[in-house]
C-alpha cells in the first residue's frame, strides 16, 4: 500500500504548519487496521454518488476529520471517540483509492462547507468536485498525481 498526495493539499498542509508526513502516516495506520473506530484522526468514511469516475458512482470517497470550528463539536468528536462511536464532522478529506490498495489523498474540504460543497448544487461547488474527480481519475487510470 502505498498512500499520495496532491501539491495543492500539500500546499495547504504547508499554509498551516502542518506536516504532511504526519497525514500520511496516520491514514495509512488507519487503513491497515481495517478499523473506522481505531483512529482518532479518521471518523465516518463513506463515497460520494456525484461526482461520476468512469461512469461509476461510489469511487471517490471522504473521511471526517476532527472539527476545528468550536468546542462544542469537538466535545461531541471526543465523545464518539471514547465510546468507539462513529465520528462526524463538516470537515473531510478527500480522497481515493486504486485497484491495488494505494491511495491518493485529493484535499482537506473545510468547515463548515464540505458537505455543502460536495452536494454540487453551485457552479463553483461543481467544479470544485469535478476537479477532485479529475484529479482520481488520472491516478486511477495511470498512477499519476496530477494536482
Amino acid at each position: 500500500m502505498t498512500v499520495n498526495i496532491t501539491k495543492a493539499l500539500k500546499a495547504a498542509l504547508q499554509a498551516d504548519n502542518l506536516d504532511e508526513q504526519i497525514l500520511l502516516e496516520s491514514f495509512q495506520q488507519w487503513k491497515e487496521s481495517r478499523d473506522e473506530y481505531g483512529s482518532y484522526l479518521f471518523g465516518k468514511d463513506s463515497a460520494y454518488t456525484i461526482p461520476k469516475i468512469d461512469g461509476k458512482s461510489y469511487r471517490l470517497r471522504h473521511v471526517h476529520l476532527p472539527p476545528l470550528s468550536t468546542l462544542e463539536q469537538l466535545e461531541v468528536w471526543n465523545k464518539q471517540w471514547q465510546r468507539r462511536g462513529r465520528k462526524t464532522s463538516d470537515r473531510v478529506l478527500v480522497y481515493v483509492e486504486d485497484e491495488q490498495g494505494n491511495y491518493l489523498l485529493i484535499f482537506i474540504l473545510p468547515e463548515p462547507m464540505a458537505h455543502e460543497i460536495a452536494k454540487m448544487q453551485t457552479p463553483a461547488h461543481r467544479q470544485i468536485m469535478e476537479s477532485f474527480a479529475s484529479v482520481a481519475t488520472k491516478f486511477l487510470e495511470t498512477g499519476q498525481v496530477i494536482a
